[in-house]
Parts: structure tokens; C-alpha cells; sequence
């Protein structure tokens, strides 16, 4: 009777063990609803400024936390590594631009992601928009990296409407499913989040990331936004204006069906973009069609993938009722911090079976929440084979590799437009912030952009936007 008893309680501790995470409710931990922008300008919102009209982001903006030195990587597959990982990209091979239609790799499978520690503390996962984490194998899709939903398109859209990719295939899905449906990416992303979070069971915690397509080129807009914007002048300007207003609706969508269903109260919700906008003085790298690059990111220098400010200091807020005091936060955080800072928050492990991976993010929640000082005194910039950038205190060397090469230093406290070169007159700090970098490059894996480049399979595959695709 005794062994019966033993091997009863076994079998009860066990069940325990098993559906413990999902009873966790989310009055025990938070629901996360983490929107990112595409190519969003640091000046292009109204509480910065800008032109575009944003009135739900002004709100959200208003009623919590404004992140104004957030910095993320330059370009956007980087950046969305590091959110799901907590890792410099360069530790894993995606350092370099984005993954591209054709592209055969992805982040790489024994990184473990956001959604996938999430779903280890029970939560349920769901993913919208733009993915650029890899596509050509379905290990690499996000049914299959921790999210158990996921809809919207697996790379950037070369039309918002015809929802075709670089390449012109279609590129749509529910799931794994391909799919035709009408209308503007951004509209349907943000009216299949609305309808998600209203079916779903608010008693167990949400991890929702809505990553939207827009205002990315190629710059275009539903007629009702970009009538808004005609006194502009300039059709690629008022489209990217029109872009912005159909974002903030679109956060506004998600926003409203938060408090429709009652979960205002238990839910973070953390917006910014992926990089800066691009503008027409941006570093040269055959971007295309340079008519497109209307960003403003402000007082900060050039835009999406330089080294610059404009690329990486970027538009960013956090919003909890109760939880987040409203204010304005002037402390340095990077994008690697949101992955130990949302993990903590839902009482998740940062090791993965005692498989322990260098995790570059540190938890920033005392200074989001609390506006406490941070602790980051040093955050990589960027690096690859070619340039790379770090920052200490306030200052920050730029290296360029490439031939002719050069080094640059910045107090971006003192000069945040980057247009004092100090670097001939301190050389003792650039000689300490090269040896900084130099050990940052030496754990670099390489950049899988540049095998796969080496490994194309034509030389005929495309490389840049195209023309501009016809209008639907």
C-alpha cells in the first residue's frame, strides 16, 4: 500500500510539474504586446515634432515612459535578432544588412528566442508582420522558433498591397498557409492582432510581437491617409506621412482591443522602431532609388544603416498603467536589454537547460519603470568585417575598414548631430576604444550575409529595390 502511495504521489507530482507554467495566470505575470516600427524617423512622430500626424502615439507616449536613448542595430534583421536573443547579432552570424527573398540562411537554430523561454513560463505567443529572421527552411519559420501564431509575410514587402515580396512572389501568410487577401499589410496586421487578443483567454499570460511594415519603402498608403498629407508637395514625402498616420492607427487597433478586453491593467506594451529612417545623405551603399530616403531623424546624424545616431537612436516608449510612472527616460538602453528585462518580468529562466549563452542585454526595468540611473556604461554600436562602432560613456569611436579607412570620435552628450571629429585630438581615448572594439570583433562569428553572398546561386539575382511597383 505504502509503494502504491509513493508511485501515486509520483505520478501527481509529476502532472504537477507538467501543467504548472500554463495555471500561472496573468495576474501572475504580465501580458507583453511588443510593436516594432520599420524605418521610422526619430523626429517623425508629433511628440518629437514631426509633420506626421500620431496622435495615439503622442497618448501612449503621454501616459508612460519615453524612451529617448534607446538605440537599436542599424539595419533590421539585426535588430530583431537581438530582441528575440538578448545577443549582439554579431555572436551569430547576422551582423550584417537583412535577409533578402533569396537569402538560404536564418538566425540560427540553437539560439533560443524570446517566445520560446515565454512558452516555457506558459504563455501563449503570437507573431505579426514582418519576420526577416529566415524563411528558407521551415525550422527557420516562426511556428517553428517559439510563437504558436503567426500571420503577415516572412520578408519586407516590395508592395503593401499586392503583398509580394523583392522578387514579386506573394508573400502572405496564416501559419505555414499561403494566402490572397485584399487590402493594406498594416491594416490587416493590425485588425488580425485586434481580433487575437479578443478571443484570447486573458487569464493566461499574452506575448504578442506585431512587427509592422511600415513607414519602410516602397513608400505607399491607403487613399484615405494620403489624402491627409496633399498640401505636402511631394509625393514620396506625403506617402511616408500618409505611412506613418495608418501606423499609429494601426497601434491604436491594438491598443483599443487591450482595453476592450480588459487587460489594460496587466499589460506592457513596448513600441519602437527597428532602426532609424533613411534619408537622402545616408551612408553610399546602392539603396536604389535615393528619392525614397525622406526620413527625419531630427538633430541625430544620416539614418538606417550607417553608424551614425540617426541609424541606431531610435523612437521608444513603454506603456503599463500602475506600473510606469509617466516620464521621460534619458538613460542609454539597447535593444538586447528588452529580452532579460521581459523574462524577469515573467518570472522566466535567461539559461536554456543549463545551456548558457553571453546574453549582451542587461535588465532595464528599474530605470523604465522607476526612472533609476542605468547601469550600461559601454554598448556595441555595431561591427563587422568592414567597420564597426562602440560606445563608452558618452563617447563613441567609429572604425571604417574599407579602404580609404578612417576612425572617428564623438562625445555624443556634447555633439548628438556627430560633427566634431575629435579623433586627432584625443588619441589615447581612440587607441582605448579600438582595443574595445578589436575584442568585440574577435568573438564575431562570420557574417552569414557574406556566405550566403559568396554562395549565390546567379549573378542575376537582385540586389536593391526596383522600380516602383504599380499601384493596385
Amino acid at each position: 500500500m505504502a509503494m502504491l502511495h509513493g508511485r501515486f504521489f509520483a505520478l501527481a507530482l509529476l502532472a504537477l510539474v507538467l501543467i504548472w507554467p500554463h495555471q500561472l495566470g496573468a495576474k501572475d505575470k504580465p501580458h507583453i504586446v511588443y510593436i516594432l516600427a520599420n524605418d521610422l524617423g526619430w523626429k517623425d512622430v508629433g511628440y518629437h515634432g514631426g509633420r506626421p500626424a500620431t496622435p495615439r502615439l503622442d497618448a501612449l507616449a503621454a501616459s508612460g515612459a519615453r524612451l529617448e536613448r534607446f538605440y537599436t542595430q542599424p539595419n533590421s534583421t539585426p535588430t530583431r535578432a537581438a530582441i528575440m536573443t538578448g545577443r549582439y547579432p554579431m555572436r551569430y552570424g547576422l551582423q550584417m544588412l537583412s535577409l533578402l527573398p533569396w537569402s538560404s540562411y536564418g538566425l540560427p537554430l540553437d539560439e533560443r528566442l524570446l517566445p520560446q523561454a515565454l512558452k516555457m513560463v506558459g504563455y501563449r505567443t503570437a507573431a505579426f508582420g514582418q519576420w526577416q529572421l529566415g524563411h528558407a527552411s521551415r525550422d527557420l519559420l516562426p511556428t517553428h522558433r517559439g510563437f504558436d501564431y503567426f500571420y503577415g509575410s516572412h520578408n519586407a514587402l516590395l508592395d503593401h498591397f499586392r503583398k509580394v515580396d523583392l522578387t514579386g512572389k506573394r508573400d502572405w501568410h496564416r501559419g505555414e498557409r499561403l494566402i490572397r487577401e485584399k487590402g493594406f499589410a498594416t491594416s490587416l496586421i493590425a485588425r488580425d492582432a485586434a481580433a487575437f487578443i479578443a478571443d484570447h483567454d486573458a487569464s493566461r499570460p499574452l506575448f504578442m510581437y506585431v512587427s509592422l511594415p511600415v513607414p519602410g519603402a516602397p513608400l505607399q498608403a491607403s487613399a484615405n491617409y494620403l489624402a491627409k498629407y496633399r498640401d505636402v508637395g511631394d509625393e514620396q514625402l506625403s506617402a511616408y506621412y500618409a505611412m506613418i498616420s495608418e501606423m499609429d492607427a494601426a497601434v491604436g487597433i491594438i491598443a483599443d482591443a487591450i482595453e476592450a478586453k480588459g487587460m489594460s491593467e496587466n499589460t506592457l506594451l513596448v513600441f519602437h522602431s527597428d532602426n532609424g529612417g533613411a534619408v537622402k545623405n545616408k551612408y553610399p551603399s546602392g539603396d536604389g532609388d535615393v528619392a525614397r530616403n525622406v526620413a527625419s531623424n531630427g538633430p541625430f546624424r544620416n539614418g538606417r544603416g550607417s553608424l551614425y545616431e540617426g541609424a541606431t537612436r531610435v523612437v521608444a516608449l513603454a506603456v503599463w498603467p500602475g506600473r510606469i510612472e509617466p516620464a521621460v527616460i534619458s538613460e542609454r538602453i539597447h535593444v538586447t536589454d528588452m529580452y532579460p528585462t521581459l523574462l524577469n518580468l515573467a518570472g522566466a529562466p535567461l539559461d536554456n537547460d543549463n545551456q548558457v549563452k553571453p546574453i549582451d542585454g542587461m535588465d532595464v526595468w528599474p530605470v523604465m519603470a522607476g526612472g533609476e540611473l542605468g547601469s550600461r556604461d559601454e554598448m556595441l554600436v555595431h561591427v563587422d568585417e568592414f567597420r564597426g562602432a562602440v560606445m563608452v560613456g558618452n563617447w563613441k569611436l567609429i572604425l571604417y575598414g574599407t579602404l580609404p579607412s578612417r576612425l572617428e570620435l564623438y562625445n555624443v552628450a556634447d555633439d548628438p548631430s556627430e560633427e566634431l571629429n575629435r579623433a586627432e585630438r584625443d588619441p589615447e581615448r581612440v587607441q582605448a576604444l579600438l582595443a574595445r572594439l578589436n575584442e568585440y570583433a574577435w568573438q564575431m562569428e562570420p557574417s552569414l550575409y557574406l556566405d550566403d553572398l559568396a554562395a549565390a546561386r546567379s549573378y542575376d539575382t537582385p540586389i536593391f529595390w526596383g522600380e516602383n511597383p504599380p499601384r493596385p
